[in-house]
């Protein structure tokens, strides 16, 4: 393993930082991105590089709304909207805490894929190395994911703990009632092939079996594309503008730093920590920093006359949808 004083500092510190508890266990962690966004998003602009703002319109009166004559609403079934007020939405808010709280631990196989939705890394915080070693070494070996939830942004999340290579990542699930059945997509009732077709069919797919997955098949070949044409056209100088103006609105995850992740893996872990990762010299991103303890109830109480503004906007189009 190379010496981890020659290892570059990070970038950027953990976005989400908690505890994982389940009966008397407490295990304090750090929260990390395992992917980040794409580089296919571009940003709207006018022909002159001034960046657009965003405005909701109402087509009903034939004009622009300002923050105050928007309000958030719930699309009911039969297309009503019922308006929901801040007030009445913080009433309930799910409680917060820094805890992920483990209710079971599952058999790996018993979760199918499509629950699976966004992966995280975990790291040990504090003094919690040896306990996070222990916790990832049995979960391991027994080949169990723990699943509870947890608070994130004013959010609930449902969370599959998962051991792998010494690693805990913590894996977002979806809800039982997004997922769509087989029933839901008019998918016709199994019928038993012939033996015949089954050997021909079988012959195909073993003209093409591998023993190793190759990491190029994962390659995103439409952003790699994108980006060739980018940077070919700044050579080139060919339409190549300043953006000046207002900035758009950041995506969910916000703007993205890239760090050398293994190696904040190995700082959080012991030196007698075995990572094993596909590629040792892979990037990760991860959202920007939330701020520290003392400092998030100044950001929110600086923040908090944008923030019924900005989110009440979400409801617009489906208000201005039903005028």
């Amino acid at each position: 393993m190379p010496d981890r004083k020659s290892e570059p500092a990070a970038t950027v510190r953990a976005f989400w930082s908690g505890t994982i508890t389940f009966g008397l266990v407490s295990i304090p962690v750090n929260l990390f991105a395992a992917v980040h966004a794409r580089r296919t998003a571009m940003k709207m602009v006018d022909t002159k590089g001034k960046a657009l703002g965003r405005q909701y319109y109402c087509p009903k009166h034939d004009k622009k709304l300002s923050g105050d004559e928007i309000v958030r609403g719930f699309e009911m079934e039969d297309g009503k909207i019922v308006v929901v007020t801040d007030e009445e939405l913080e009433g309930v808010a799910p409680e917060k805490t820094r805890d992920i709280d483990l209710r079971s631990f599952v058999p790996a196989e018993q979760i199918p894929p499509m629950y699976f939705q966004r992966p995280y890394f975990l790291t040990p915080a504090g003094k919690s190395t040896k306990a996070y070693h222990l916790l990832a070494e049995t979960m391991e070996r027994t080949g169990r994911v723990g699943i509870g939830s947890f608070v994130m942004r004013d959010h609930e999340y449902l969370v599959a703990i998962v051991s792998e290579g010494g690693i805990l990542r913590a894996e977002t699930l979806r809800f039982a009632d997004e997922l769509h059945t087989p029933e839901d997509v008019g998918l016709p009732k199994h019928k038993k092939a012939a033996a015949n077709r089954v050997k021909t069919l079988s012959k195909e797919i073993a003209a093409l079996m591998r023993d190793e997955l190759d990491p190029h098949e994962l390659s995103d070949q439409y952003a790699a594309s994108i980006e060739a044409l980018v940077e070919r056209k700044e050579k080139q100088k060919k339409d190549v503008v300043h953006v000046t103006g207002a900035e758009d609105e950041e995506s969910e995850g916000g703007t993205s730093n890239v760090i050398d992740l293994l190696a904040v893996l190995r700082r959080s872990l012991s030196a007698n920590a075995n990572v094993t990762t596909a590629d040792k010299s892979a990037d990760a991103g991860a959202p920007a920093p939330a701020p520290e303890h003392g400092e998030r109830k100044k950001s929110a109480a600086r923040k908090a006359p944008k923030k019924r503004s900005t989110t009440a906007r979400k409801a617009a189009k489906s208000r201005a949808a039903h005028k």
